[in-house]
């Protein structure tokens, strides 16, 4: 019975997500990839945001608070729908290119790797610290009492180990399962883990696919699908997958933004940053880098839409985001706190460390038994198809790419760790929210190299929003 109620809330999460790109409409036509990837992942996010706004109001998740949010879903369905606002879905692709019928292999390794997460999610219980102490542990608190007035447990200092200020996208996902459920019981609540973790595979594909084509784009999708890192904390109840799987969808839309200057991939750009910025601190660093990078190209460009991007970017972004930056202001931070030892002097003071942090960084991207051959494959690629970088686009993603390490290893350089304990234990897992990018990458690259010339000159014919997204 606790399954299947989690199923119906995973269920109102597609559902939601399917409505907020009905108004959007990023596109006429929704593929199924679309409709399993791009719907659950906008859903998800909205939900958490929608949680806590709610509890922000005084209503902790409950049964209730769901039901309103499925009813309003409903009702916002039925009004597009009498305004004909729907998009369709396309359930068949009718431009098949020579040899996609070999795209029956990446698909099954897909849905393998997918299987074992899933599996390995629903069949054993809360097992690492990060998500008993951190993320299940909050999900709790917040299950139980509003955000208004402010539970006890954020200010009480003995809990600092699980992080206080650490924001709250993961565990009011999973308060919300909880809710659904009835009861607390964390090895089913364990499968909006996996469900989020998943979803990263098709948000990879469907930024591939808009530049490759199909075969190769399902191949590297596969890819990532079966990285030891993706099966080692894929289900896990860690927060570092569900941030990729945002930052994928924000740096994808940037991306996008930048090629097209379509307001709806804008808007979604926005949306996807600001899912980022809620689900882990490393995400507001990220998705302040992404407005950055809008700004930038629109002052080399000397567009005024690109200055008009900007402001609707950083306008956008503050106003979704204010509640938790001044909820979240005044509580206790832990001994860590990278944010405040970035912006102070400490930071220049700590720089010689790089010297020792940044060859550690290249030495992981080519450890073998963590990411295979995916690192020495997107070096291999982009130098096949080094022309991609006269495309801005594929240069505002290398910039992206390059700040977000940058920022890590600036992290590393100011924490009151021990690095040669601390990057060991955790670089693994900051690595992994680069992956979608560098995926992207390589498959832009690829593209440019002449796999994917067909598609990308059908592209450049037709220009519209519908063949762009055409899966």
């Amino acid at each position: 019975m606790a399954i299947l109620a989690c199923c119906f809330y995973l269920l109102l999460i597609v559902l939601l997500g399917y409505t907020l790109l009905s108004v959007i409409r990023p596109s006429n036509q929704l593929t199924i990839v679309q409709l399993t990837g791009l719907c659950p992942v906008v859903g998800a996010g909205t939900m958490g945001l929608l949680l806590f706004w709610i509890s922000l109001m005084g209503f902790a998740p409950s049964r209730q608070v769901l039901a309103a949010i499925g009813v309003v879903t409903g009702a916002v369905l039925v009004v597009l729908k009498n305004k004909q606002r729907l998009p369709g879905i396309k359930l068949v692709a009718n431009d098949l290119d020579e040899g996609d019928g070999w795209i029956v292999i990446p698909v099954g390794i897909i849905m393998a790797g997918m299987a074992v997460i899933v599996a390995g999610a629903v069949t054993s219980p809360l097992t690492e610290w990060d998500a008993l102490a951190i993320w299940a542990f909050k999900a709790k608190v917040l299950v139980h009492a509003a955000l208004c007035p402010t539970p006890i447990y954020f200010h009480d200092t003995s809990l600092s180990y699980s992080h206080l200020d650490y924001p709250l996208m993961v565990p009011f996902l999973t308060a919300g399962a909880y809710a659904a459920m009835g009861t607390v019981d964390d090895q089913t609540g364990k499968l909006v883990s996996a469900f989020l973790d998943v979803l990263l595979v098709p948000m990879v594909y469907l930024g591939l696919r808009w530049k490759l084509r199909r075969l190769p784009a399902a191949c590297l999708s596969a890819m990532v699908a079966v990285l030891p890192m993706m099966l080692r904390y894929g289900g896990t109840g860690y927060a570092d997958l569900p941030l990729a799987m945002f930052y994928a969808g924000s740096v994808f839309y940037v991306s996008r933004w930048i090629d097209q200057q379509q307001w709806k991939d804008l808007t979604l750009a926005i949306l996807f940053s600001v899912f980022a910025a809620f689900t882990k601190n490393e995400g507001l660093v990220l998705s302040l880098m992404n407005g950055v990078v809008i700004l930038a190209c629109g002052l080399w460009a000397a567009r005024r839409r690109g200055w008009m991007a900007a402001t609707m970017f950083f306008a956008a972004w503050l106003a979704m985001d204010a509640p938790w930056l001044i909820w979240s202001r005044n509580l206790p931070h832990t001994h860590e706190d990278y944010g405040s030892k970035l912006l102070s002097s400490q930071l220049v003071t700590h720089l010689p460390r790089l010297k020792e942090i940044i060859p550690a960084m290249v030495v992981q991207t080519a450890e073998f038994q963590v990411w295979g051959l995916f690192w020495i494959m997107v070096g291999m690629l982009a130098l096949l198809g080094w022309r991609a970088l006269a495309r801005p686009y594929v240069l505002a993603l290398w910039i992206l790419l390059g700040l977000h390490l940058m920022s890590y290893a600036l992290a590393y350089s100011v924490t009151p760790w021990d690095i040669a304990v601390l990057m060991p234990m955790t670089l693994d897992r900051l690595f992994l929210h680069a992956v979608p990018a560098a995926a992207f990458l390589a498959g832009w690259h690829w593209a440019e190299a002449g796999v994917g010339h067909q598609r990308v000159g059908k592209m450049k014919q037709t220009s519209t929003v519908k063949e762009a997204l055409d899966i």
